[in-house]
């Protein structure tokens, strides 16, 4: 299964900035969607994990982590931390700088009894027409493709919806997972590397970008191949 080229539009789509919005994945065995309420338990969890924070240990609540120092040295988000964290992108995605996805593994191809949050993607930034594309998964749904079908359905939308023609991933550059994805999946270059310090933390950043003919040209058809063999080719075909 392939998809036609696409091209980009010169504005953020007005419907998505205070819409909610669902978007089905390439294999259909995710949605992306908007924030909804009983959402933050999970994405607590999953930010507050120490492998989902192993290379984003400058993330931290909007309002910080308070006056317990306990939880400040373990940095656990809690739902009210992340419900400030969705405020903050909420108006941003108003003003079409920002468009957050929550990841739904859905429970009619995934086998289990509930439809669940497994993590968020999309473009916490949007810079006119630059968008700064980023993934936290919880660990135990890695190495599945999901991550894959995430990152695809959002660079789709991004281009049709949110007025992006280029896109910019950025990682610690320890890490290799991240890393990995970018050059051996979606074969991209290292456009550039940067010290830098976010919140008392230091580290060296990874910057990898790519537009739209290089999408149309390339890109999406590696990850197409890739998503396509997660699933039989009976599945594909029918």
């Amino acid at each position: 299964m392939q998809s036609s080229n696409l091209s980009s539009v010169n504005c953020f789509d007005e419907a998505v900035r205070t819409n909610s919005i669902t978007i089905p994945t390439y294999l259909d065995r995710l949605i992306l969607r908007t924030h909804h309420k009983d959402d933050s338990a999970s994405c607590a969890a999953i930010f507050s994990d120490s492998f989902s924070r192993k290379y984003l240990r400058f993330l931290q609540p909007p309002n910080g982590w308070g006056n317990d120092e306990e939880r400040k040295k373990n940095k656990q988000w809690t739902v009210e931390d992340f419900d400030d964290r969705v405020k903050v992108q909420t108006a941003a995605r108003a003003n079409g700088k920002s468009c957050v996805f929550n990841i739904i593994l859905l429970a009619s191809t995934s086998g289990e009894t509930t439809d669940r949050c497994i993590g968020t993607t999309g473009f916490v930034t949007i810079d006119g027409h630059v968008g700064y594309l980023g993934i936290i998964t919880e660990q135990n749904t890695t190495r599945m493709g999901y991550a894959t079908e995430a990152l695809y359905t959002s660079i789709v939308f991004a281009f049709e919806k949110l007025g992006i023609n280029k896109i910019i991933m950025q990682t610690d550059e320890q890490n290799q997972e991240m890393r990995g994805w970018c050059e051996n999946i979606a074969g991209l270059k290292l456009h550039n590397k940067k010290e830098l310090e976010i919140n008392n933390y230091t580290f060296i950043q990874c910057e990898y970008t790519f537009d739209l003919d290089q999408w149309n040209n390339s890109i999406k058809n590696l990850l197409e191949d890739k998503m396509n063999k997660c699933v039989p080719l009976e599945t594909i075909n029918n």
